[in-house]
């Protein structure tokens, strides 16, 4: 209808992740948007199950009282690992029921993003039989300083290439909002930072992953 309702929110990840599937080489089936109904959710997790060989889900993954996937996938199969200390993306969870594959992604669009490349891209591949290459990452100077980062988790930034007097450099987008997809159609690739990094200096070296090494176009500018 073009208008949304209360508590609506636009659907972001369909398309996204219909995209997503297609650079995969994966033939993926549209099950629609499932409601927040235990019940529900469970018969169309095993129902999926049944002609399928991974299920991909995105939202209700986390712990609020309406996220029904964690609970589900317990009852129906079995959950190998919930939560990681990745942001964005600590919500991903892994299990599978029977033989299909379950993979429970985060809700938010940015979140979504990351965890598909890092984990689902790679999987996705190895189940079809194709061999998987690391992604290069290339170490670029910061055209940025961040103070404040707390340690203890890797993070992984929407990242801008930029031409500095000094050659090539990386931005980072300036707001960190899983939400925000605006961020991802102005990034270049991801600033992979790890665990023990504190604050980051203008000029100082960082890992940079590029959207290309996993099949996407060059942004245009």
């Amino acid at each position: 209808s073009g208008t949304l309702g209360h508590g609506e929110v636009w659907d972001a990840n369909q398309p996204m992740l219909m995209s997503l599937l297609a650079l995969s080489g994966a033939h993926a089936t549209d099950l629609g948007v499932w409601p927040d109904d235990r019940a529900v959710v469970r018969d169309r997790l095993a129902a999926a199950a049944r002609d399928h060989d991974v299920i991909l889900t995105s939202g209700g993954a986390s712990r609020g009282e309406e996220d029904h996937i964690a609970a589900c996938l317990d009852a129906i199969g079995r959950r190998h690992f919930w939560q990681i200390e990745v942001k964005p993306g600590r919500p991903m969870m892994l299990g599978q029921v029977g033989d299909t594959v379950a993979i429970g992604l985060p809700g938010n669009p940015v979140a979504v993003l990351v965890c598909y490349l890092l984990y689902v891209h790679p999987l996705l591949r190895r189940l079809a039989g194709a061999p998987w290459i690391e992604p290069r990452r290339y170490t670029l100077p910061a055209a940025f300083d961040f103070t404040g980062r707390k340690r203890g988790r890797r993070e992984f930034w929407r990242g801008i290439l930029v031409d500095t007097p000094a050659g090539l450099a990386v931005d980072k987008f300036a707001r960190d909002g899983s939400g925000l997809i605006t961020g991802l159609r102005a990034a270049d690739g991801l600033i992979d930072i790890p665990e023990d990094a504190g604050d980051i200096a203008r000029g100082a070296p960082v890992s940079f992953l590029p959207f290309t090494e996993f099949g996407f176009p060059p942004r245009t500018r």
